[in-house]
């Protein structure tokens, strides 16, 4: 009556909580203050102030419903339109609202995304390692087939000829994550050429 599936997804517990319940463990036994947390990425550095007097400004003077509630399904119109003028101007695009929706995140992004575009158990989805450990499970969740391209263990850029290798006719997308989540690498303007010119070829 229950997808087994869903069963193992929901009942292996990721790398990164492992961690995190580890820290939680030794905190207890040699204090808080001794145990540096490198598991979940909870940011310690505080907004700017302008975001910190906007969020004032908002909750003191506007009504509770204007900061309580659901917006339609793809995001406020006036946000979305402010993001695409920001990326605009930014990169010399030329987006409107039409092209942005707004998630809580991007992990749900990703898993809209990879649900939208899986048609087929044999899609393919190629990550480079280092890799965020959950988008093995967003995958396969989404009913694809995660494919791993090992690091470059010199600079932690693109092995490309693993990469090229690991193409074929069953790949639907390629997940690029730079600054990358755990190394912290940033991949190299040339990287990103190269890749591009690969994926264009393909």
């Amino acid at each position: 009556m229950i997808s087994k599936d869903m069963i193992k997804l929901g009942t292996q517990r990721s790398v990164i909580r492992e961690i995190f319940e580890f820290g939680r463990q030794r905190a207890a036994i040699v204090g808080k203050e001794n145990i540096h947390d490198f598991s979940i990425g909870n940011p310690n550095v505080p907004a700017p102030k302008e975001v910190q007097d906007a969020i004032m400004d908002i909750v003191k003077n506007e009504s509770p419903v204007e900061y309580h509630s659901y917006t339609s399904s793809p995001g406020a119109d006036e946000t979305r339109e402010t993001i695409a003028k920001s990326l605009n101007k930014r990169f010399g695009t030329n987006f409107t609202m039409k092209n942005l929706f707004i998630t809580c995140g991007a992990a749900a992004s990703l898993n809209i995304c990879l649900k939208a575009m899986t048609a087929s158990s044999d899609d393919e989805y190629i990550v480079f390692a280092p890799y965020f450990s959950e988008y093995k499970f967003f995958i396969e969740a989404a009913g694809g087939k995660f494919v791993m391209v090992p690091a470059d263990m010199e600079a932690f850029q693109i092995d490309f000829d693993k990469f090229e290798k690991a193409i074929n006719k069953n790949t639907k997308a390629v997940l690029i994550n730079s600054p990358n989540n755990p190394s912290g690498v940033v991949y190299t303007e040339a990287t990103i050429q190269k890749l591009a010119m690969i994926l264009k070829k393909k």
